[in-house]
């Protein structure tokens, strides 16, 4: 298998399984073309869908700049099964290509049989290493329907970039802490916090704004930075922060008056549920305005984005 290139960051690990068998996970390599054509070759249907969005199969040189991730300022992780009295075979690989943005676009293919904690591990391995290359986040398109690779990212703190018709969602994982805001300051930036709802479709875009959506502080690892007496980068960079409940929305209220303590100068909007109550901006009644008049709020009241880039 040769030597793996040197890439900050990532440092070859022997896993022991156990019964002489083992996990070597390391950099990935130019001579890795073969085992990754290997490794693809051998996915079912499903998992080709999940890791393509078709039923690609990759061609020789979509494989050779896998390979040579390193050599492209690009990221690749492998993982190699040991068996005493076989030859090593690849069962994963995970990475990420550099995004104009400055982050990065995250991938990862774990061979059936070895899914659950393995992909987990290696997008750990990944994050670690953006983080000791100066990459801010990482960014990846996921299916709605793959409920496994959703949970890993929202588990590490993703937000919510985009909708794709509802059924590919974008998502932005920090490589520090918390994720930071993707790309040049040239539109109102909103943070909606809780049910993205009309914020993250299609239609959202009519705003003209460029819109991350979190979870919420329940969903994050690792807590609430604005909750826990700290500051949130995405909402101290956000012209507006949209507090959307879901569920009751008394439990959102500290949620609210956490972000104007923590970060003031930056309004915030609280949405009722549907039905109950009007639109607050700062705490104060706004009439005329309901939940999905999206527009009208990032208009009224996002803070203005000077000369078209504000610092």
């Amino acid at each position: 298998m040769g030597t793996a290139p040197s890439v900050p960051g990532i440092e070859p690990r022997r896993l022991d399984l156990g019964r002489g068998r083992a996990l070597l996970v390391r950099a990935i390599e130019p001579g890795d073309a073969g085992a990754l054509a290997e490794l693809f070759d051998g996915l079912d249907l499903d998992a080709r869908y999940r890791r393509f969005f078709c039923a690609y199969r990759p061609r020789p040189d979509f494989l050779d700049r896998m390979a040579g991730a390193a050599g492209l300022g690009n990221v690749g992780v492998v993982a190699w099964a040991e068996q005493a009295g076989a030859a090593p075979r690849l069962v994963a690989e995970a990475g990420y290509v550099r995004l104009p943005n400055g982050d990065g676009e995250l991938a990862v293919t774990v061979a059936a049989g070895w899914r659950g904690w393995l992909g987990p591990y290696l997008v750990d391995a990944v994050l670690d290493a953006a983080a000791a290359n100066g990459v801010p986040n990482l960014e990846a398109d996921v299916l709605a329907a793959n409920g496994p690779m959703l949970a890993v990212l929202r588990r590490r703190g993703a937000v919510v970039m985009a909708h794709e018709d509802w059924s590919v969602v974008r998502l932005l994982v920090g490589t520090g802490a918390t994720p930071t805001w993707p790309g040049a300051h040239d539109r109102p930036r909103v943070l909606v916090e809780g049910s993205a709802g009309a914020w993250q479709s299609p239609d959202g875009g009519a705003t003209g704004a460029q819109v991350l959506a979190c979870p919420g502080p329940n969903a994050r690892r690792g807590g609430c930075p604005a909750l826990d007496g700290g500051t949130c980068p995405l909402a101290a960079g956000a012209d507006l922060v949209v507090v959307s409940p879901a569920g009751d929305a008394a439990a959102w209220a500290p949620l609210a008056e956490a972000h104007r303590e923590r970060h003031p100068g930056v309004p915030v909007c609280v949405t009722p549920v549907v039905g109950d109550g009007p639109v607050t901006v700062d705490g104060d009644p706004v009439a005329g305005l309901g939940r999905s008049d999206v527009v009208a709020i990032v208009q009224r009241f996002a803070r203005p984005v000077g000369g078209g880039v504000r610092s």
